[in-house]
Protein backbone atom coordinates (compact mmCIF):
# COMPACT_ATOMS: atom_id res chain seq x y z
CA UNK A 1 0.00 0.00 0.00
CA UNK A 2 0.49 3.74 -0.23
CA UNK A 3 2.89 5.10 2.25
CA UNK A 4 1.33 8.45 2.06
CA UNK A 5 -1.16 9.35 4.70
CA UNK A 6 -1.31 13.16 4.45
CA UNK A 7 -1.30 16.05 2.02
CA UNK A 8 2.43 17.14 2.80
CA UNK A 9 4.00 13.58 2.45
CA UNK A 10 3.06 14.26 -1.29
CA UNK A 11 6.20 15.66 -1.57
CA UNK A 12 7.83 15.45 -4.61
CA UNK A 13 5.48 12.16 -5.20
CA UNK A 14 4.23 11.83 -9.17
CA UNK A 15 0.84 13.69 -9.35
CA UNK A 16 -1.03 12.87 -12.36
CA UNK A 17 -3.04 15.18 -13.25
CA UNK A 18 -5.12 16.29 -16.81
CA UNK A 19 -3.66 19.55 -17.44
CA UNK A 20 -5.81 22.67 -17.81
CA UNK A 21 -8.16 20.88 -17.17
CA UNK A 22 -10.48 21.11 -13.65
CA UNK A 23 -9.03 19.03 -11.58
CA UNK A 24 -5.74 20.27 -12.65
CA UNK A 25 -5.95 23.96 -11.30
CA UNK A 26 -8.04 22.35 -8.06
CA UNK A 27 -4.98 19.81 -7.07
CA UNK A 28 -2.27 22.65 -7.51
CA UNK A 29 -4.79 25.00 -5.70
CA UNK A 30 -5.25 22.49 -2.60
CA UNK A 31 -1.74 21.14 -2.01
CA UNK A 32 -0.03 24.69 -2.10
CA UNK A 33 -1.69 24.69 1.23
CA UNK A 34 0.62 22.07 2.47
CA UNK A 35 3.65 21.78 0.15
CA UNK A 36 6.02 24.78 -1.25
CA UNK A 37 5.50 24.72 -4.94
CA UNK A 38 8.59 23.60 -5.64
CA UNK A 39 7.54 20.34 -3.93
CA UNK A 40 4.17 19.49 -6.22
CA UNK A 41 5.49 17.43 -9.08
CA UNK A 42 2.72 16.72 -11.42
CA UNK A 43 2.79 14.79 -14.74
CA UNK A 44 0.68 14.87 -18.02
CA UNK A 45 -2.78 12.14 -17.12
CA UNK A 46 -6.00 11.08 -19.62
CA UNK A 47 -9.01 13.24 -19.14
CA UNK A 48 -11.46 10.97 -17.48
CA UNK A 49 -10.91 9.99 -13.98
CA UNK A 50 -11.34 6.09 -15.27
CA UNK A 51 -7.96 6.21 -16.96
CA UNK A 52 -6.45 7.95 -13.88
CA UNK A 53 -7.76 5.75 -11.63
CA UNK A 54 -6.37 2.26 -13.20
CA UNK A 55 -3.14 3.92 -13.85
CA UNK A 56 -3.18 4.81 -9.79
CA UNK A 57 -4.45 1.16 -9.09
CA UNK A 58 -1.39 -0.58 -11.73
CA UNK A 59 1.23 1.42 -9.43
CA UNK A 60 2.42 4.18 -12.63
CA UNK A 61 1.84 6.68 -10.57
CA UNK A 62 1.61 7.73 -6.91
CA UNK A 63 -1.57 9.66 -6.77
CA UNK A 64 -3.90 11.23 -9.00
CA UNK A 65 -7.12 13.49 -9.27
CA UNK A 66 -10.77 11.71 -9.39
CA UNK A 67 -14.45 12.84 -9.46
CA UNK A 68 -17.34 10.93 -8.74
CA UNK A 69 -18.11 8.04 -9.21
CA UNK A 70 -14.78 7.13 -9.04
CA UNK A 71 -13.84 8.99 -5.73
CA UNK A 72 -15.81 6.33 -4.08
CA UNK A 73 -14.81 3.42 -6.57
CA UNK A 74 -11.37 4.07 -5.17
CA UNK A 75 -12.81 3.97 -1.63
CA UNK A 76 -13.93 0.79 -2.04
CA UNK A 77 -10.44 -0.32 -3.26
CA UNK A 78 -8.70 1.00 -0.26
CA UNK A 79 -7.60 4.02 -1.90
CA UNK A 80 -7.22 7.10 0.35
CA UNK A 81 -8.51 10.76 -0.23
CA UNK A 82 -5.80 13.23 0.86
CA UNK A 83 -7.99 16.24 -0.03
CA UNK A 84 -10.84 17.20 -1.23
CA UNK A 85 -13.16 20.24 -2.52
CA UNK A 86 -15.52 21.38 -4.51
CA UNK A 87 -15.08 23.98 -7.83
CA UNK A 88 -16.40 26.40 -10.01
CA UNK A 89 -16.88 25.11 -13.40
CA UNK A 90 -17.79 27.21 -16.33
CA UNK A 91 -18.57 26.68 -19.94
CA UNK A 92 -16.04 27.96 -22.13
CA UNK A 93 -18.22 29.83 -25.46
CA UNK A 94 -16.97 30.85 -28.47
CA UNK A 95 -16.91 34.40 -29.85
CA UNK A 96 -19.82 32.66 -32.79
CA UNK A 97 -22.33 31.95 -29.10
CA UNK A 98 -24.08 35.34 -28.70
CA UNK A 99 -25.09 36.23 -25.17
CA UNK A 100 -29.21 35.08 -26.31
CA UNK A 101 -27.79 31.71 -27.03
CA UNK A 102 -25.66 31.74 -23.85
CA UNK A 103 -28.19 32.95 -21.65
CA UNK A 104 -30.82 29.95 -22.75
CA UNK A 105 -28.00 27.89 -21.87
CA UNK A 106 -27.95 29.16 -18.42
CA UNK A 107 -31.64 29.21 -17.99
CA UNK A 108 -31.60 25.09 -19.06
CA UNK A 109 -28.61 24.77 -16.32
CA UNK A 110 -30.46 26.62 -13.78
CA UNK A 111 -33.38 24.52 -14.13
CA UNK A 112 -31.47 20.99 -13.99
CA UNK A 113 -29.87 22.98 -10.37
CA UNK A 114 -32.96 23.31 -9.23
CA UNK A 115 -34.21 19.64 -9.99
CA UNK A 116 -30.99 18.17 -8.38
CA UNK A 117 -30.93 19.85 -5.68
CA UNK A 118 -34.72 19.07 -4.90
CA UNK A 119 -33.30 15.45 -5.11
CA UNK A 120 -29.94 15.08 -5.09
CA UNK A 121 -30.59 10.99 -4.57
CA UNK A 122 -32.44 10.08 -8.12
CA UNK A 123 -29.71 12.22 -9.65
CA UNK A 124 -26.75 9.84 -7.85
CA UNK A 125 -28.02 7.24 -10.10
CA UNK A 126 -26.77 9.38 -12.93
CA UNK A 127 -23.36 8.57 -12.32
CA UNK A 128 -23.72 5.17 -12.23
CA UNK A 129 -25.70 5.21 -15.22
CA UNK A 130 -22.93 7.17 -17.15
CA UNK A 131 -19.92 4.89 -16.32
CA UNK A 132 -21.86 1.34 -16.54
CA UNK A 133 -19.36 0.22 -18.78
CA UNK A 134 -16.74 -0.15 -15.90
CA UNK A 135 -17.75 -3.31 -13.94
CA UNK A 136 -16.70 -1.02 -10.28
CA UNK A 137 -18.70 1.53 -11.53
CA UNK A 138 -21.56 -1.11 -12.34
CA UNK A 139 -21.24 -2.63 -9.04
CA UNK A 140 -22.11 0.41 -7.09
CA UNK A 141 -25.85 1.48 -5.13
CA UNK A 142 -26.93 5.05 -4.93
CA UNK A 143 -26.38 3.66 -1.02
CA UNK A 144 -22.89 3.99 -1.84
CA UNK A 145 -22.17 7.49 -3.06
CA UNK A 146 -22.18 10.65 -0.75
CA UNK A 147 -24.66 12.92 -1.63
CA UNK A 148 -22.74 15.71 0.09
CA UNK A 149 -20.45 15.83 -3.19
CA UNK A 150 -22.83 16.38 -5.67
CA UNK A 151 -22.69 20.30 -5.34
CA UNK A 152 -24.34 22.78 -7.85
CA UNK A 153 -25.13 25.87 -8.04
CA UNK A 154 -27.30 28.40 -10.56
CA UNK A 155 -24.95 29.74 -13.17
CA UNK A 156 -23.78 33.21 -12.23
CA UNK A 157 -21.13 36.34 -13.70
CA UNK A 158 -17.41 35.14 -12.26
CA UNK A 159 -17.16 38.07 -9.62
CA UNK A 160 -14.05 40.48 -10.36
CA UNK A 161 -12.23 40.00 -8.01
CA UNK A 162 -12.44 36.55 -7.97
CA UNK A 163 -11.36 37.02 -11.65
CA UNK A 164 -8.47 38.87 -10.74
CA UNK A 165 -6.98 36.83 -8.03
CA UNK A 166 -7.36 33.87 -10.28
CA UNK A 167 -5.89 35.80 -13.27
CA UNK A 168 -2.56 36.11 -10.78
CA UNK A 169 -2.70 32.94 -9.70
CA UNK A 170 -2.07 31.56 -13.15
CA UNK A 171 0.45 33.91 -13.82
CA UNK A 172 2.31 32.46 -10.81
CA UNK A 173 2.21 29.05 -12.30
CA UNK A 174 3.56 30.56 -15.89
CA UNK A 175 0.23 29.63 -17.09
CA UNK A 176 -0.36 32.68 -19.28
CA UNK A 177 1.49 35.44 -19.33
CA UNK A 178 1.79 38.56 -17.25
CA UNK A 179 0.36 40.71 -19.66
CA UNK A 180 -2.86 38.63 -20.16
CA UNK A 181 -5.87 40.68 -18.92
CA UNK A 182 -8.55 39.09 -17.22
CA UNK A 183 -10.58 40.69 -20.28
CA UNK A 184 -8.47 39.25 -22.41
CA UNK A 185 -9.34 35.77 -20.92
CA UNK A 186 -13.45 36.42 -19.97
CA UNK A 187 -15.82 38.56 -22.30
CA UNK A 188 -17.30 39.57 -19.01
CA UNK A 189 -19.81 42.27 -21.03
CA UNK A 190 -21.07 39.19 -22.82
CA UNK A 191 -20.71 37.45 -19.52
CA UNK A 192 -22.92 39.96 -17.81
CA UNK A 193 -25.34 40.73 -20.68
CA UNK A 194 -25.75 36.45 -20.61
CA UNK A 195 -26.98 36.44 -17.37
CA UNK A 196 -29.05 39.57 -17.40
CA UNK A 197 -30.98 38.59 -20.26
CA UNK A 198 -31.28 34.52 -18.62
CA UNK A 199 -32.37 36.56 -14.97
CA UNK A 200 -35.17 38.63 -17.32
CA UNK A 201 -36.54 35.73 -19.37
CA UNK A 202 -37.34 33.16 -16.37
CA UNK A 203 -40.60 34.98 -15.89
CA UNK A 204 -41.09 34.04 -19.32
CA UNK A 205 -40.27 30.03 -20.05
CA UNK A 206 -42.65 29.08 -17.83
Amino acid sequence: GSPVYTPQQLANKLIAVPYFAGTHYLALLMLEGFLPRDLIKTCQAPNGSGARYRSLMKGEIDATTLTEPYITVAEKAGCRVMVLAPFHGTEVATQAVDAETYAAFSRAVKKAVGRINADKRKYLQYFIDYYKSDPEVAALTVDDLSPGRLQVVEPAPIPEEEMERTRQWMVGWDMIDESSSAESLVDSQRQNLAHELAATSDGDSG
